[in-house]
């Protein structure tokens, strides 16, 4: 999951709604979630439901953007925000790993209490949901929910350019393939792919608007947020 950076606290926004067009600007048209890029539908999700929590439905911190099987998947009852790991407050590609058959798995290097909230925002998101019932904890998906799939040929694209960049490799094939990520989304999905590449890597941190760069090192690893939990 992609750790990002909201930029500037807008405080109040009214209706809600208006905040979709300054989300999409600083974190580009994405799910803050499955990372899918959304042509259209995209919502304004709340990290604290609206009807729950009438007293955030309107403030800025508490709003990401979210696909219509994120934002359902994680339901309107009550929760506490800090039982689990958000992107815009955590180093969430620390928090989840992903691997070639459209998966998404709780990443189980951290202390225990940490590894709990992992694997709550994991169900709470449907990220555990795939056809393949082989890892504990995931579900079959509803013919509806694709996000499976969309991961799946991601991966599969990413490493056909991997692929093609060790027989030839140059500037504008490199800043094509940041273009085609830029264009199918799942960032954490690229970024795996390249993960012994740090120009990719980089490159593909500066390009996705609004990647918490204070999440990386100079040498682009992932270290932990400043003032997060991961």
């Amino acid at each position: 999951m992609r750790p990002v950076n909201k930029g500037t606290d807008l405080g109040e926004i009214k209706p809600y709604e208006n905040a979709q067009q300054p989300l999409r600007e600083r974190l580009g048209e994405y799910c803050s979630y499955c990372e899918r890029w959304i042509a259209s539908g995209i919502h304004v999700e709340h990290k604290k439901p609206k009807n729950e929590y009438p007293e955030t439905k309107f403030l800025w911190n508490n709003f990401l953007l979210a696909c219509g099987n994120c934002n359902s998947g994680k339901g309107h009852s009550q929760l506490n925000l800090d039982d689990y790991v958000w992107p815009d407050s955590d180093n969430t590609l620390l928090a989840f790993s992903y691997d070639s058959q459209g998966r998404v798995l709780p990443n189980k290097i951290h202390a225990e209490p940490i590894n709990r909230k992992i694997e709550k925002t994991w169900l709470a998101l449907g990220l555990n949901k795939h056809p393949d019932r082989q890892i504990n904890g995931q579900q079959v998906p509803t013919s509806k929910d694709k996000r499976w799939l969309h991961r799946q040929q991601a991966w599969q694209n990413a490493s056909k350019r991997k692929s093609q960049l060790a027989v030839f490799d140059s500037e504008e094939r490199r800043a094509e393939i940041v273009e085609m990520a830029l264009q199918r989304g799942f960032w954490s999905v690229w970024m795996t792919v390249f993960q012994d590449d740090v120009d990719m890597r980089r490159r593909l941190i500066e390009a996705f608007p609004g990647t918490a760069k204070a999440c990386f090192d100079e040498n682009i690893r992932p270290t932990q947020r400043p003032g997060g939990q991961i």
